[in-house]
């Protein structure tokens, strides 16, 4: 009984005292704005010092991306069993989210070695996606697909300006989107145009369309536990728009607003169920689907919604009404052709 009502108290201390250090990490810059706050993260996060890509590729694959002895292809959701002792050596492999035919200047080994930037992919994919910049493909129905059997779809082929840009699943568009932000922050003489792209308006949009979720926070802790520095716009998402707001966006197209929409999850992560917040613009059928990361479907249900705001729920177990493993979900919400896809993290109550 008093194991019970003291595990409560000992989560909750714990997690205070996460938040106490993670806002004195930002003391020295919350009040800033634009370029005074750009460079005060700069100042901030500049003292990583690691240089070794071989030991950032050990922490990589066997304990930041490692779930159980699994790691996911970023691109394509796609699962690999690689147990505890891999390093990358082959499939899967390590994508620079920053190519490294785009490092300028010094500390070369730094960028390199940088886990901030760092994910597990498809090694295809990752040939494929080359230097190529990050943007939006402008005919999907033209471009080269990857994807394996998840609702996560990559895509390479021409942008707008009929450059070659490659464009990750939705899934993980701000993922990217913030590592980017990041790297161009942290390593100076860095640019965020490549191959005649300016990347930055579409970073923008994607880091506003797809905000941190718990996974890519957890991860933040994670980096910083190893180098010593965190993604700023992974704590503070705020930040991106103190920063580049005003005349550097306000040009910039956004999207209309989504037929359907999942405006929020919670808690996540779970121990036992969630509730997820939907928006639609017009009553509809709607069908919710589970998704491990091997993209087995574990989970579905049927359900009528009216136009506005729902909610509707997951109480974390399978078909059967068996309880799921803990692990990483993807739900997916579906009214006819119109779908919404977001990450849950499902843990083990201890």
């Amino acid at each position: 009984m008093f194991r019970n009502k003291l595990k409560p108290f000992l989560l909750l201390l714990l997690f205070s005292v996460a938040f106490c250090l993670k806002a004195d990490y930002y003391d020295g810059v919350i009040n800033l704005t634009g370029d005074a706050l750009f460079n005060g993260l700069r100042n901030l996060i500049s003292n990583n010092t690691n240089t070794s890509y071989d030991a950032s590729k050990v922490v990589l694959y066997q304990t930041l991306d490692n779930f159980d002895g699994y790691v996911t292809c970023v691109y394509t959701g796609q699962q690999y069993y690689v147990g505890f002792n891999y390093t990358g050596s082959s499939n899967p492999n390590t994508e620079h989210t920053y190519a490294q035919s785009w490092f300028n200047g010094t500390d070369t080994d730094k960028k390199k070695s940088d886990l901030h930037h760092l994910f597990i992919t498809n090694s295809v994919v990752n040939s494929s996606r080359g230097n190529y910049p990050f943007d939006v493909v402008a005919n999907h129905n033209t471009a080269t697909v990857y994807y394996t059997y998840t609702p996560w779809q990559s895509y390479r082929g021409y942008n707008a300006q009929n450059r070659m840009v490659f464009e990750p699943a939705d899934e993980f568009k701000g993922n990217i989107a913030r590592a980017l932000l990041y790297f161009y922050t942290r390593y100076s003489g860095e640019s965020l145009i490549q191959q005649n792209v300016d990347m930055l308006p579409t970073l923008l949009i994607w880091h506003s369309f797809d905000p941190p979720d718990a996974a890519e926070i957890t991860r933040n802790t994670g980096v910083f536990n190893y180098q010593n520095n965190r993604n700023p716009y992974i704590d503070h998402p705020e930040f991106v728009a103190i920063i580049w707001g005003g005349n550097d966006v306000e040009d910039v197209v956004l999207p209309a607003v989504p037929e359907l929409v999942i405006n929020a999850v919670y808690p996540n992560p779970f121990t036992s169920g969630l509730s997820i917040g939907i928006t639609i613009q017009k009553s509809a059928l709607l069908t919710t689907s589970v998704y491990n990361l091997k993209g087995q479907l574990v989970y579905s249900e049927n359900s009528v919604v009216t136009a506005g705001e729902n909610k509707v729920f997951w109480q974390g177990q399978d078909n059967k009404g068996q309880n799921t493993p803990a692990g990483i979900y993807l739900i997916k919400v579906q009214s006819g052709d119109k779908q919404a896809v977001t990450k849950v993290w499902k843990r083990i109550d201890d």
